[in-house]
C-alpha cells in the first residue's frame, strides 16, 4: 500500500492565499496583515509542496521565531496531512534551534565542544558583572550586554566593534573580555548561535553546501522580525534550487531595539528583483471598526506599502474609551468595566486582556484586579525558569555536561553549604587564571595536591573533595542510561529536598520548590519519551531553547496582563490597551532618542489588531513618579482614530453592545428567579 498522501483540498483558501500556497520555485514574499491567516497558508504551502509536487518533507525547512509557533505550525500540518510518514523529517524550527542543530553536528570545524553549554539572560549578566567589578567601572550590567547583543546582531565581532568615543572603546574592552570567558568555559550566548553559524558556513564551504542540500525549500515566518545575522545565515541557507518563501507584516515591524530592520522586505526584494509579491488583506480576527481604528494609527507612517484590511465579521461594538483621573482611577475603571462586561456578556475571564506598554504599568492593574477579586496571570513575571530550585537542577546538570561551565559551578558550589567560602573559592579561581585551566581542575588540584594551591583552607578542602566525589558519581549516573532516575538521584545524594525545605519562609514555600523540582523531572521524562537519542546535552540545549512565554502560569480562568510586545501573535475577545498616553505610546525614549514614532506607531497597532470583538483604549490625566503629580497628555495617536469610531456617554446601545446590555439584565434577573 502506498504511502503517498492524498492531495491536500484548497478549497478554503481565498484567492490571495492560494496564489501563495501554490507558487512553485523561486523567491516569494508574502505580505500578510494582522489576522490574514498567515499561519494557514505556511502549513497549506507545506502541505501542497509535500502532497502535490511530492517534495519530500525532510527537504522542507519552516522557521519561526517562537517554539510555540514552531509546535502549533507542526500538529497543524499533521493534521493537514494524516498520513504521518509523509510529513516524516519536516524541520519546523526556530532560528536559534536550527543554529543548535547545526553547531553540535559541525561546530567542531570550529573548536566548539559539542556539549557546549548555551547561556541565558541570568549567566551573561553574572560574567558582565564579574567583568564590571574587575574593572572598577558602576555600570548596570544590562546596559553593557543590550549593547554586545545589538553588536552581535549587527555581525559585529569584539575586533570590529567600532570605537567612535570613550564609552564604545570601554564597551569594545568588555566584549572581547566576555568572549573570552565563554570561550573559556565551553559556553556561547544565544547571539553567538547565529554568529558561529554564520562564520561556519562562510569558512568551510562543504559545510554549507551540505546544509543547503538538506533544506531546497525553505519558509520563514514573521520575516519582518528578522535581523542581520539571521537574514544573512538565511541566505546563506538557500542556494536558489528550490524555493525560499518569507511571510510577514511589515506594519508589525516592533524589534528594532535588538537589531529587526523595519525595511527588511525592501532588502529581500532588492536581493531578489524576480520574487513573487502576494498581499493578504482579508481579516479573520477582527470587526470592521477595530480594523478601521488600527488603519487610523499605521497609515500615518510616511512612505508605507498601502494595504487595507477588510473584514466580514461586522462592525462591531464602536471602540470603547476610559480616563482616569490617575493610574490607580484608569485601572480601577478598566477592571469595573471589564466586571461588567465578563458578567453580563457571558464570557470567560480568560477573553480578556490588559495591554500595556512597560511592565511597571502592571503594578495598579494588579491592585485593582485583587480588589475585585478577579483571578489574573502576569505574562512575563518571574517564571519557572527562573525559579531559585529550578536554577539549581539545571546549574547541576549542565555542571555534569560541562565541567568547564564555570558560571554553573559557581552556582552550586555551595547548594547545599559545603564549608565553602569567598576566601577557597578566591584562592581557586586566582590558580586557574595563572595557570589557564578550569576552576573545576583548580578545585581538583587543591585537593590532590593542597600545597601548589595556596590559600585554600581545610574546611573548603573537603567541601571540594566532597563535592568533586559528588558529581563524579552523578556524571557516571547520567551517562549510564536512565536520566529521570538519575536525576532524582541528583535531589536526594546532593541533599537539595533538604535544603530547600530548610531555607524555605514558610513549610508551603518549601513544598513549592519540591513540586518544582519534581515538574522538571516530568519535563526530562517526556524529553526522553520523544527523543530517538536522548542526552544530556540535548535536553539542555531543550531547555535553554524554551520560550520565556511559556514559563508563565496557566492563563485558564484568569484575566491576562501583558505587554505589547509579549502579546505580538496572540489574539483575545476583549482587549484593554492601557496607558494610551504621551510617554507611553508613545514612549518618551523613543521620542528623545530616535525622534521617529514609526515603530510606536507598529506598537499600537500591534496591541489594537489584538482584538476579536471588543477593544477598550484607555488613558491617565496624571501620574505619579518619584512621588511627584505629573500631568500626562492623551497619545496623539488617539487624534489618528475616526472620532466615529469611538463611543460616547450619548451613543444608543447597537449591536453587541444592546446584546450586552440584555444579557446583563438577564444575569441580575436570574439571581433573584
Amino acid at each position: 500500500m502506498s504511502a503517498t498522501p492524498r492531495p491536500i483540498s484548497l478549497a478554503g483558501l481565498n484567492p490571495e492565499q492560494r496564489q501563495a500556497v501554490v507558487h512553485s520555485d523561486g523567491a516569494l514574499m508574502i505580505f500578510a496583515g494582522a489576522g490574514t491567516g498567515k499561519t494557514r497558508v505556511i502549513t497549506n504551502r507545506i502541505g501542497h509542496l509535500v502532497t502535490h509536487r511530492r517534495v519530500p518533507a525532510g527537504r522542507i525547512l519552516a522557521v519561526t521565531f517562537t517554539n510555540k509557533a514552531a509546535r502549533e505550525m507542526r500538529e497543524r500540518v499533521d493534521g493537514l496531512i494524516p498520513k504521518r510518514e509523509a510529513v516524516k523529517g519536516l524541520t519546523v524550527s526556530t532560528f536559534h534551534s536550527l543554529c543548535v542543530r547545526v553547531l553540535r553536528d559541525d561546530g567542531h570545524h570550529l573548536g566548539l565542544p559539542q556539549n557546549f553549554s548555551i547561556f541565558g539572560e541570568s549567566d551573561q549578566k553574572g560574567l558582565i558583572r564579574g567583568i564590571l567589578t574587575d574593572l572598577a567601572v558602576d555600570m548596570p550590567p544590562a546596559q553593557v550586554l543590550a549593547a554586545i547583543s545589538l553588536a552581535k546582531n549587527r555581525l559585529i565581532t569584539p575586533e570590529g566593534y567600532p570605537e567612535e568615543n570613550a564609552d564604545d572603546s570601554f564597551i569594545k574592552s568588555v566584549y572581547q573580555r566576555y568572549q573570552t570567558l565563554l570561550a573559556g568555559m565551553g559556553a556561547v550566548d544565544f547571539d553567538d548561535l547565529m554568529l558561529h553559524a554564520i562564520r561556519l558556513f562562510s569558512t568551510f564551504g562543504h559545510v554549507k553546501v551540505g546544509w543547503q542540500r538538506r533544506f531546497p525549500h525553505i519558509l520563514v515566518d514573521e520575516f519582518q522580525d528578522t535581523n542581520q545575522a539571521q537574514y544573512t545565515l538565511l541566505r546563506q541557507l538557500w542556494d536558489g534550487s528550490g524555493s525560499l518563501a518569507v511571510v510577514g507584516d511589515d506594519d508589525q515591524a516592533i524589534y528594532a531595539w535588538r537589531g529587526a530592520e523595519a525595511d527588511m522586505f525592501a532588502r529581500f526584494a532588492e536581493d531578489f528583483p524576480k520574487a513573487r509579491k502576494v498581499v493578504l488583506t482579508q481579516n479573520y480576527r477582527s470587526t470592521s471598526r477595530i480594523l478601521a481604528a488600527a488603519g487610523g494609527v499605521i497609515e500615518k507612517i510616511p512612505g508605507r506599502a498601502e494595504k487595507r484590511l477588510w473584514s466580514q465579521l461586522g462592525d462591531g461594538p464602536k471602540i470603547g474609551l476610559i480616563v482616569g483621573t490617575d493610574a490607580d482611577d484608569e485601572a480601577t475603571r478598566v477592571v469595573e468595566d471589564l466586571n461588567v462586561a465578563c458578567f453580563a456578556g457571558r464570557h470567560e475571564l480568560t477573553d480578556f486582556a490588559i495591554l500595556i506598554r512597560t511592565n511597571a504599568q502592571s503594578r495598579p492593574f494588579e491592585a485593582a484586579l485583587r480588589q475585585a477579586h478577579i483571578p489574573y496571570v502576569v505574562v512575563g513575571a518571574t517564571g519557572f525558569f527562573d525559579r531559585a530550585e529550578i536554577r539549581d537542577l539545571t546549574g547541576y546538570l549542565r555542571f555534569l555536561n560541562n565541567d568547564a561551565d564555570e558560571a554553573a559551578l559557581r552556582r552550586i558550589i555551595n547548594v547545599p553549604r559545603r564549608g565553602i567560602g569567598a576566601q577557597g573559592m578566591a584562592a581557586a579561581a586566582r590558580y586557574a587564571a595563572d595557570h589557564s585551566v578550569p576552576l573545576f581542575d583548580a578545585m581538583d588540584r587543591a585537593v590532590a595536591a593542597p600545597d601548589t594551591v595556596p590559600g585554600v583552607s581545610g574546611g573548603a578542602r573537603a567541601g571540594f573533595a566532597q563535592f568533586i566525589d559528588l558529581t563524579a558519581q552523578l556524571r557516571f549516573d547520567f551517562e549510564r542510561g536512565d536520566m529521570v532516575a538519575a536525576l532524582h538521584r541528583l535531589i536526594e545524594q546532593a541533599g537539595l529536598k533538604e535544603y530547600w525545605q530548610d531555607t524555605a519562609d514558610t513549610p508551603r514555600q518549601g513544598e513549592l520548590r519540591l513540586e518544582g523540582a519534581l515538574e522538571l523531572a516530568r519535563m526530562l521524562a517526556r524529553y526522553v519519551q520523544r527523543a530517538q537519542e536522548p542526552t544530556l546535552t540535548d535536553f539542555l540545549s531543550h531547555l535553554s531553547l524554551l520560550d520565556r512565554l511559556e514559563d508563565d502560569k496557566d492563563s485558564k480562568g484568569r484575566v491576562t496582563i501583558i505587554t505589547l510586545h509579549a502579546a505580538k501573535g496572540l489574539e483575545f475577545p476583549n482587549v484593554y490597551l492601557a496607558g494610551m498616553e504621551e510617554g507611553f505610546l508613545p514612549h518618551t525614549r523613543s521620542v528623545e532618542e530616535n525622534r521617529d514614532v514609526a515603530e510606536e506607531r507598529r506598537l499600537t497597532y500591534v496591541g489594537i489588531t489584538r482584538a476579536q470583538r471588543r477593544l477598550v483604549l484607555s488613558h491617565a490625566q496624571s501620574r505619579s513618579r518619584y512621588g511627584e503629580r505629573l500631568k500626562r497628555t492623551p497619545s496623539r495617536f488617539l487624534d489618528d482614530i475616526p472620532r466615529h469610531l469611538i463611543a460616547t456617554p450619548d451613543d444608543e446601545p447597537e449591536g453587541t453592545n444592546q446584546e450586552l446590555a440584555a444579557n446583563f439584565f438577564s444575569s441580575v434577573k436570574n439571581l433573584f428567579d
